[in-house]
């Protein structure tokens, strides 16, 4: 078995696409015809804003990917999202009522929110980190996220920040060394407490 970190390239996308679905199981809350759409929106808003992209291959073939970068946005861009994501989100409370898009973007406002109240300034962050579920336990996590604080120390950047929930592994960062800043409860259903989430904000400063 061959394992091996490099730059993701644009042939990447559909296998990484794929992981999306599966790790974050669209298939089962999204509805068929928004499978791909959303996980598309997803994963390229993500890479979008990443300066730093890498995928760990095993025998040649992606099987995770990690994504972050330096901060260089000004208080006005941040300030600019915010605003943009709030504008997004009432377009589509007039369109497309309680749609399962519209509630997703809600959870874009609630990170931004999480951001604020930490009242914390951070120069970087980890925006993705995921590893097909048939690699784990061959320390691809590992790999991945050991390869971004690198890259992140190399640039001179002290801190950084991500955003989870408790659907995901948190664990493995608590294990490596992030904090758990601020959380907030989120129900894609509101009031059924059946349909909630907990989110959270977690960062880290280097020594």
């Amino acid at each position: 078995m061959e394992i091996d970190l490099r730059l993701m390239r644009a042939s990447d996308y559909d296998e990484i696409l794929k992981m999306v679905i599966t790790t974050w199981d669209y298939r089962s809350w999204v509805p068929k015809d928004l499978v791909e759409p959303m996980a598309e929106y997803f994963l390229s808003d993500l890479l979008q804003k990443s300066d730093h992209i890498v995928v760990v291959t095993v025998d040649g073939k992606p099987a995770g990917i990690c994504a972050g970068d330096v901060l260089d946005y000004t208080k006005i861009q941040r300030f600019c999202l915010r605003k943009k994501t709030a504008a997004l989100g009432a377009i589509l409370k007039q369109t497309e009522p309680d749609s399962i898009f519209e509630k997703y973007i809600q959870t874009m406002a609630l990170d931004q929110e999480l951001l604020l109240q930490s009242k914390r300034e951070f120069e970087g962050s980890l925006n993705l980190l995921l590893v097909n579920g048939k690699h784990r336990g061959l320390g691809l996590g590992k790999k991945l996220y050991n390869n971004f604080c690198e890259y992140l120390q190399k640039n001179g950047v002290r801190s950084f920040y991500l955003y989870t929930d408790d659907s995901s592994d948190y664990g493995f960062y608590e294990h490596n060394g992030l904090e758990k800043l601020v959380e907030k409860r989120f129900y894609w259903d509101e009031g059924n407490e059946e349909t909630a989430e907990t989110y959270y904000l977690y960062g880290r400063d280097f020594n």
